[in-house]
This record gives structure tokens, C-alpha cells and sequence, in this order.
């Protein structure tokens, strides 16, 4: 059965000042580079039970530099993938959450419309097709496999509201921690999530969830 190991980079500096940064990046900060060693020992100790055959990340700085870590821990480089990128805002990126609630009520909106699209940016409809549109092209690429996949909070979220959730309009509710890892399985009934959001392997200390209530 195919597999789909999904783990969302460190923490970074947007994510310790809350703010939104899709398409822009940020580096990681001290705690985020703990969280890439820590996960990086978790995810060897999982290959001896989930053997990895493909291994892909998001272009962006953040997810790279947590790829890096794990990539050294089990001896497989990852293959760059475009599709996989985070969900760009277009010109309100790198604004806070709180900046974009308050002012411009972007959670409230969405909640009705999830169509809506800042100027230059994606919807959660547009986003939410384009990364689904990458992981099954993965997927199909590579039937009865295990694939470990480092990318973004927002591929992650719709992905499983997708595909294990009600719908689109509860993405919030699986939005993961930094460096949290989720492991799904497909069988002759559909997706089933074997673990998800895990970060027992984490020390308290480096356990981070940044993203505001009004978002779930």
C-alpha cells in the first residue's frame, strides 16, 4: 500500500513573530534547528519500520534546510519539487495573523469564501487544487511506495482536510506543528491516517503551534 510520510519544516523567524510568509521565506530559528536534529533521529528510527523509497521537498529555504538534516540521518538526498511550495499571499505576505484578521478579516472571509483571493495571491480553492494536483502526481508516480515528503503547514493541512477530513472548509483543524510528522496510507477504501500533528519526539521546549485560534 502506498504511504505518504508528511513533515512540516522548523520553526522560523516568521513563525516565532506570527507572521505570514508563503512564498517569501525566512531563516530558522535556534529552537528550529533543535527541532531538525530531534526529527531527524525520529525519522531514521522510522525507516527501520517505514523503509522510504522517495524523498521530496518544497523549494523554499525553510523546508530545504530541514531536509538537509533528515537527509543526512537516512542517507537519501530529496528531489526538489515545485508543486510543493507554501501558500502564497501575494501582496499581503509577510503581514501578521493578527494584522490580517483585525484589518482585514481574511479567517472571517474565508469562511464564507474560499475564493477569495488577496491581490496577487492565491485562494484557498486555487492553492488547495494546485497542492493536490502535486501529491497525486507523486503519488501515481510511485504506487506501493513510501514517500517522505518535507514541505509546508498549508499543503499539509489540505491535503488531509481533503483527503481524511470533511472538506476544504476545515483545513485549520490540520494545520501541523513545526517539524510535526503524519503518516497516511492508502488502501482499496482510500486515505487512512496511521498518525498525525506527532511530535512526541520533540522535548517540550521545542514544541511550537503558532497558528491563531480564529484560523481553525
Amino acid at each position: 500500500m502506498t504511504k505518504v510520510i508528511m513533515i512540516r519544516h522548523a520553526e522560523t523567524e516568521a513563525n516565532l513573530h506570527k507572521r505570514w510568509y508563503g512564498a517569501l521565506d525566512a531563516p530558522l530559528t535556534e529552537r528550529g534547528k533543535a527541532q531538525v536534529a530531534a526529527t531527524a533521529a525520529r525519522v531514521a528510527e522510522l525507516q527501520r519500520i517505514y523503509p522510504i523509497d522517495q524523498f521530496y521537498v518544497s523549494p523554499l529555504g525553510r523546508a530545504q534546510a530541514t531536509a538537509a538534516g533528515i537527509a543526512a540521518a537516512i542517507g537519501i538526498q530529496p528531489v526538489i519539487d515545485e508543486g510543493l511550495s507554501e501558500f502564497d499571499l501575494g501582496d499581503w505576505e509577510g503581514r501578521t495573523y493578527e494584522d490580517l484578521q483585525n484589518n482585514e478579516k481574511l479567517w472571517d472571509i474565508w469562511r464564507e469564501d474560499l475564493n477569495f483571493a488577496p491581490p496577487n495571491a492565491e485562494s484557498p480553492n486555487s492553492f488547495t487544487k494546485r497542492a493536490m494536483a502535486a501529491i497525486e502526481r507523486l503519488v501515481e508516480a510511485h504506487r506501493g511506495e513510501i514517500i517522505l515528503i518535507v514541505t509546508h503547514g498549508g499543503i499539509i493541512g489540505n491535503v488531509l482536510a481533503t483527503w481524511v477530513g470533511n472538506g476544504l472548509h476545515e483545513w485549520g483543524r490540520w494545520e501541523p506543528h513545526n517539524c510535526s510528522i503524519s503518516l497516511i496510507e492508502k488502501d482499496e477504501n482510500g486515505w487512512h491516517v496511521l498518525f498525525f500533528n506527532a511530535v512526541e519526539h520533540l522535548p517540550v521546549e521545542l514544541r511550537v503551534d503558532e497558528v491563531p485560534s480564529y484560523a481553525e
